[in-house]
């Protein structure tokens, strides 16, 4: 029964770590990666910025996750990312450090308050809220749970003399340490577990698990996450050396630590305070250390990493990029923003082909097909990453009120363009390796209901790259028109199908969700698009 408890209290702290991660995404969204990418070329803001974010998001996943896509998207280099997840990491350990005050008492408030934000307000953010506080309420009584199981446990000598045979051998307990973090994908859980059983005691009152062992354990969890950075950033080159800079900082001060561990356990006994406390002194050490080691160093880390992980060659079929943008244009900006309108229109065909494929992909259930088609958002992305550099180089060489004007149009439809990229990528693909996996199937009404809702929007994104192109006013208000009309019609269909769904027809029950967020996104794109008509109609307006 001991056990069973002790597996349940794990089980909340990964649930209640997992649904923080989803509050943090719905509270602040894409905030986060423009918070991070703000600092411009600065180490010690890219510190600071870290550190903050941190503090406001206590995920190491979701940080790697942030750090590896703004790498691979052409935001900030590896080098600059670098100073960004230092400072991430000692963030961090405030979440080890509120753990460690043993605040499980305070856990039903928490659940209690975020029940009510949760699911009887209707702000994203009043969710996002509720959302953060019911993930601490649980990982608190997950914390609590297995320090009672902890204290209701009677080791057995075989068990204690495990323990003691374990303790001796520091670099097998980091190395398994670091194995369950990457199975958890979080240090904080991994260090939540250890705060939580450091309540076992012997038979003569004392804890179980000596400081030594601690120390090793979370030199273990802290190295393990480092490993996850880098199994998350592999895919690509730069966000692969960050991974590995990463890592081979930790690893080193866990190395360090290893072999002073005796003068690294005294120093810490030296606390005067109780062994959970300790162990997040020890967390929270380990991360200041690497901070203070390695932030005067981190360009000879950058090159290291470029050493140990060159740049592999480029065959010409495998080349992406720009091909309109000639940053010899920069100081003529007629042509240059002539050169950048027409990229622009590339990532513009490009998106809309992501949105065909996608449809063709939900008809067939062609998970491979949908695995590609996020493949094509980083192609997009670094589009856009290399398209704002141009023209933010265009704006310095020109200042004058019609330039300004012409790049803000252009970067308005382009961000647009951006968010319709990721809302494929990361919402629409998302359902259909949903439907495939599951094997949803719709009731022919339902189905001919998205098919058509698909086809208006694939409209309206052919019309607001034709109107972008062309300035034309006539399109512009025909998108206005549709966008009403849309809006319409999206509420028709959601009652239409929740007049199917309260009939009991069982196909329309098993595919409601998919049916609902395919209706959504589908509606989100569409207000994307035309917000280009708005820009268009000012236009004329003025002139």
């Amino acid at each position: 029964m001991t056990l069973l408890t002790t597996a349940g209290g794990v089980a909340l702290i990964l649930f209640g770590v997992r649904f923080l991660r989803k509050g943090l995404d719905r509270l602040f969204g894409p905030k986060l990666a423009r918070w991070m990418q703000s600092v411009g070329d600065s180490r010690i803001k890219s510190f600071f910025m870290g550190l903050g974010i941190s503090v406001l998001a206590p995920s190491s996943i979701t940080m790697s996750i942030l750090s590896v896509q703004s790498v691979q998207a052409g935001h900030m280099t590896a080098r600059q990312m670098l100073a960004v997840i230092l400072g991430a990491d000692v963030g961090l350990t405030v979440m080890v450090l509120l753990i460690a005050l043993r605040l499980e008492l305070y856990a039903p408030v928490l659940i209690f308050l975020g029940v009510l934000l949760f699911q009887f307000t209707k702000a994203n953010n009043s969710r996002g809220v509720g959302q953060l506080l019911l993930s601490l309420g649980f990982i608190f009584t997950g914390i609590g749970t297995i320090s009672a199981a902890a204290q209701q446990f009677t080791p057995s000598t075989e068990f204690i003399e495990l323990v003691r045979v374990l303790s001796h051998y520091p670099i097998g307990i980091a190395i398994m340490a670091a194995l369950l973090t990457v199975a958890m994908q979080s240090s904080t859980a991994a260090i939540a577990l250890l705060i939580g059983l450091s309540s076992l005691t012997a038979a003569d009152g004392q804890s179980l698990f000596g400081l030594d062992t601690c120390i090793a354990v979370v030199v273990g969890a802290n190295v393990g996450i480092g490993v996850s950075t880098t199994i998350v950033g592999w895919p690509q080159v730069e966000s692969r050396r960050l991974g590995f800079g990463n890592l081979a900082a930790k690893t080193i001060i866990a190395t360090a630590i290893l072999i002073a561990l005796p003068f690294v356990a005294d120093l810490i006994a030296d606390i005067p305070t109780t062994l959970d406390k300790q162990i997040a002194a020890t967390h929270t050490g380990f991360n200041v250390l690497m901070a203070i080691v390695f932030f005067p160093f981190i360009g000879l880390i950058d090159t290291f990493t470029q050493r140990v992980i060159p740049t592999p060659p480029i065959r010409e079929s495998d080349a992406f990029g720009p091909r309109y943008i000639n940053p010899k244009l920069v100081d003529e900006a007629g042509l240059a923003t002539g050169q950048s309108l027409r990229e622009i229109l590339r990532v513009s065909e490009l998106v809309r082909r992501m949105l065909d494929d996608l449809w063709l992909a939900f008809k067939d259930r062609d998970i491979r097909n949908a695995r590609q088609i996020q493949e094509q958002d980083d192609k997009v992305d670094l589009l856009d990453a290399e398209i704002k550099r141009y023209l933010a180089k265009v704006s310095n060489a020109d200042n004058s009120e019609a330039t300004a004007n012409e790049i803000i149009r252009q970067l308005d439809y382009l961000n647009e363009l951006e968010t319709i990229g990721d809302i494929i990528d990361k919402n629409l693909a998302e359902i259909v390796i949903k439907r495939c996996r599951e094997n949803i199937s719709f009731t022919p009404e339902g189905w001919s209901e998205l098919k058509d809702f698909y086809t208006k929007v694939a409209e309206n994104v052919l019309i607001a790259e034709t109107a972008f192109a062309t300035s034309d006013r006539v399109l512009a208000q025909r998108l206005l028109r549709h966008k009403e009309r849309l809006r319409d019609i999206e509420r028709e269909l959601r009652d239409q199908h929740f007049a199917r769904l309260s009939t009991g027809v069982q196909l329309t029950h098993e595919s409601s969700a998919v049916h609902l967020d395919m209706l959504t996104h589908l509606k989100s794109i569409n207000s994307c698009v035309t917000h280009v008509a708005y820009a268009i109609i000012k236009h004329h307006e003025v002139s």
